[in-house]
This record gives C-alpha cells, sequence and structure tokens, in this order.
C-alpha cells in the first residue's frame, strides 16, 4: 500500500498491509538535534550540516528526506512559520530568549525551560493590555499551501497540519505560574477563566489562518494541551470539565467545522479519567499514551477505548526504558505493543515522546526496524 492509503486505513480503524509510523511528523513525535546527528552518524548518512529547526524550546529538527525514507516512514508535516511555540522574539546574548508571549526560556541540558511569569501578579483587568502575539499575522502563513499541495499532489505521505499553538490549560498554568493557576481556580475563577478564554480566542483565530491556508490538503490536524503528571492529572476530573473542557470544545468545533480531517490531541500522563470526554469532544486520535503513567496500560486502553480512538504512540517508553534496554528487549517490547495496538487498525507506532540524546543511536535504530519487522498484518 502507498503511505496515505495506509494512513488513512489506519485512521479509520482499518488494517492496512502495516502499522503506520511516524517520525516526526508532529513536534511531540520528534527528534533532538544530537539526537539527529548521532542517528546519521551511526548509520552512515552525511553530515547534516544545518539541521532545520523544527521546535526551538524542545530542541528538535525535522529530519531529512534520507532518514525519513530509510524508515520508511508515513507523514509529512506543514508547519506555521513564526509560532508561538517556535519563534524567539528577542534573543540575549547568554542564547535564553522571549517568545511571543513575553514568556523568557533559558537553555537547559538539551532544550529550554521557561523562566518568567508574566502573568503572576495580573488582574483581570489588565488581559485587556498586556502583550499579546497577533494571531492573523500573515506571515504566519506564508508557503503553508505550497506545502500541503507539494505533499498532498506530489508524494503519496499522509500530510499533517502540525501542533502551532499550546493549548488553553498549558499555556495558561506557564503564564500564570503553576501555584497561581492552580489556586485561581478556586479563589480567582473569573480571572483564569478570562485568560483561558483569551488564550482560546488566539488558538482557534490561528487555526482560522492556518487551515484557510492549507485548503484541507492534510488527514490530520493536531492540537495539544499536557494535562497530565505520570501518577494522576493536574487538575481534577470536575475542574477540567468545567473550565477547561469548554474552551477544548470550541476549539475542536471550530477544526471539524473547517476539515474533514481527522483531530490529534496530545496530552502526556495520567490522564484516562477523562478519556470520555475527549471523546465525547470530538477527539480521534490520542497522542502519546503514555504507558508508564498511572491508568495508561496499553491494553485496557485499546479494550476499554480502541473503537473510538485511534492510539498514536504508547509504542515504546523514551523516559526510561529506551534508554537502557538491550537491542533484543527493545524487539521483544516492540512485538508485544503491535500484539496488543495493532489489532483492527486505530494505532500509528511511535516512540512515547521526543527522542533525547540520551537514547543511542543503536536503539533508536533498532526502534524503528522492529517496527517495520512486526508491524505487518
Amino acid at each position: 500500500m502507498k503511505h496515505r492509503e495506509r494512513v488513512i486505513a489506519a485512521i479509520n480503524h482499518q488494517e492496512a498491509d502495516r502499522v503506520p509510523l511516524d517520525l516526526a511528523g508532529t513536534t511531540v513525535t520528534g527528534i533532538s538535534t544530537n539526537a539527529y546527528i548521532n542517528l546519521r552518524e551511526f548509520l552512515g548518512f552525511p553530515v547534516d550540516e544545518s539541521p532545520r529547526i523544527a521546535h526551538l524550546h524542545q530542541g528538535l529538527v525535522w529530519p531529512k528526506e534520507d532518514l525519513l525514507d530509510h524508515y520508511d516512514i508515513d507523514f509529512r508535516s506543514v508547519y506555521m512559520n513564526k509560532s508561538p511555540r517556535g519563534f524567539a522574539l528577542t534573543t540575549n546574548p547568554d542564547g535564553s530568549f522571549i517568545d511571543e508571549y513575553q514568556l523568557l526560556w533559558k537553555r537547559a541540558a538539551y532544550d529550554y525551560y521557561p523562566s518568567s511569569v508574566p502573568l503572576a501578579e495580573a488582574v483581570i483587568d489588565d488581559l485587556k493590555t498586556v502583550p499579546w502575539p497577533d494571531p492573523r499575522d500573515p506571515v504566519r502563513f506564508i508557503n503553508i499551501r505550497d506545502q500541503a499541495v507539494h505533499f498532498a499532489e506530489h508524494s503519496d505521505y499522509a500530510v499533517i497540519a502540525d501542533i502551532m499553538c499550546r493549548g488553553p490549560f498549558e499555556l495558561a498554568v506557564k503564564l500564570r505560574g503553576y501555584e497561581k493557576a492552580m489556586t485561581d481556580f478556586y479563589l480567582d475563577p473569573t480571572f483564569i477563566q478570562a485568560l483561558l478564554e483569551k488564550i482560546t480566542d488566539t488558538v482557534i483565530t490561528l487555526w482560522d489562518g492556518y487551515l484557510d491556508a492549507i485548503e484541507n490538503q492534510c488527514q490530520v490536524v493536531c492540537q495539544g494541551d499536557d494535562l497530565g503528571m505520570q501518577t494522576a492529572l493536574l487538575i481534577s476530573p470536575d475542574i477540567y470539565r468545567k473550565f477547561v473542557k469548554p474552551c477544548h470544545k470550541r476549539i475542536y468545533d471550530f477544526i471539524r467545522a473547517k476539515t474533514d480531517a481527522k483531530i490529534f490531541m496530545h496530552s502526556c500522563g495520567a490522564i484516562r479519567d477523562i478519556i470520555p470526554d475527549l471523546i465525547e469532544l470530538g477527539v480521534d486520535i490520542l497522542n502519546p499514551v503514555q504507558r508508564s503513567a498511572s491508568g495508561m496500560n496499553i491494553a485496557d486502553l485499546k479494550r476499554d477505548f480502541g473503537k473510538d480512538l485511534v492510539f498514536w504512540g504508547g509504542g515504546i517508553d523514551t523516559q526510561q526504558f529506551l534508554v537502557t534496554a538491550s537491542v533484543n528487549e527493545i524487539e521483544d517490547d516492540i512485538k508485544k505493543t503491535m500484539d496488543i495496538l495493532g489489532p483492527g487498525g486505530g494505532f500509528v507506532f511511535v516512540p512515547t515522546h521526543n527522542l533525547q540524546p540520551d537514547v543511542t543511536p543503536d536503539r533508536i535504530d533498532a526502534v524503528f526496524k522492529s517496527a517495520i519487522k512486526y508491524g505487518g498484518y
């Protein structure tokens, strides 16, 4: 089968010739710069002198076509220029930068972390005057249609409209600070609701321009909003349903009205308690299926939600297992994963999250070789 045909079957819960494979189709299924350089060297590929940055904050690159072709990757993504997730408004001599939301990002080991809290002391009236990005800036949408048409009409890859903005909850807690945002739900609900709605308005306006530009040339539309920790949700299901779920509904209803593409929702962590809510909202695809988190056993999820959701990820744990496992252990793990998540379609294979430099290239190579070996129907 051709790539796009294979993907369309899988995301419609049908068995294709094999499980589709993703690598760097989204900014939550990618590969970091050093891991990419190491993998190319391991494979004997030419040095990529200037890797193209996919996501500045996370230190990710877009792999060159030779690497994607080597592993027979089924997806290519269309990305927006100057996105709030990847655009440095001001770069400082120490390498830190300020983004469009006035968040200061500082360098960590492999990526960046937010070290400022712009709205920590804000009150509701301040939301009318705080510096805010212009979601209608036409620079954002330059070449989007050309990218989409190139992949849609001149290749057989499945096309992804990639994540280009943080979700309402995730951005709100970064701008407000986790402690302040969490107490706002109880002590200042009017403020946190207004902030969530302001972010939601921006997200919808970004999607409006993005989807107009892409002209329905994609099979998958990706939106993220991290809601989980390793052991539980960051907020209770009741708080999610009262404050955040209505924002997600607005976003997904808008996307659904603009495109026939499947809706992909990214959230790390233990989110089982709200998976029925996501299905109710019209989410088609769940990523990443962080199986090391509480309640995220892949066999249970496939049994309970496999008729309604496509699982995009959950292929292998990148936090601990993939860092230390032997090549044989990786192969065995992927075979078991394919046996659990593959039947009936509804599964796209990719490691649980972005590949970091602590994952050695021989292990990354084993991941994708094993996925090809055991992913057939």
